[in-house]
């Protein structure tokens, strides 16, 4: 009898480890995303290796810059302001849209500042081929969301 219960225990504890074995599917660090793109956009544009160093770097200063100028406040404000709608006055509202048109406004003067980088050192035809890569690039990770959590 004791025999039979450890092997029902022995089985227990295999299957509950191959269980939490199983890795649940993480996020994707803003890192690995960015490196993905970059790289992902390189592979579509015709560059030497001077330029492709070139616009990694650019990539990289430029994202930073987003990251901290745009992305994280307009979390903030999301997590602050439009968690709570219904609770929302007018003169917040007000506060939230003056902030979101604020925000928008200086990633609109990053997004110039970085063209304009990108056009000092590559021909006006390689600027348009990277956006037009990095479209790509959006979509096509949209794509790939929409089909991992299986969304028309």
């Amino acid at each position: 009898m004791m025999i039979k219960n450890a092997q029902l225990y022995l089985l227990l504890l295999l299957i509950s480890t191959s269980v939490w074995g199983q890795t649940k599917e993480k996020r994707m660090s803003f890192e690995r995303l960015k490196a993905l793109k970059i790289n992902y956009i390189i592979e579509q544009v015709d560059l030497n290796t001077e330029e492709e160093s070139f616009v990694w770097s650019a990539f990289d200063k430029y994202e930073k810059t987003v990251y901290i100028k745009y992305n994280k406040k307009m979390k903030s404000l999301r997590y602050k302001t439009f968690k709570n709608l219904d609770e929302l006055s007018e003169e917040k509202a007000v506060e939230a849209l003056d902030s979101l048109i604020h925000f928008r406004a200086q990633k609109e003067l990053q997004d110039r500042e970085f063209m304009k980088v990108l056009r000092s050192r590559l021909t006006a035809k390689q600027v348009v081929e990277i956006h037009v890569a990095e479209e790509k690039f959006q979509r096509k990770m949209v794509h790939h969301s929409r089909n991992k959590k299986n969304i028309p």
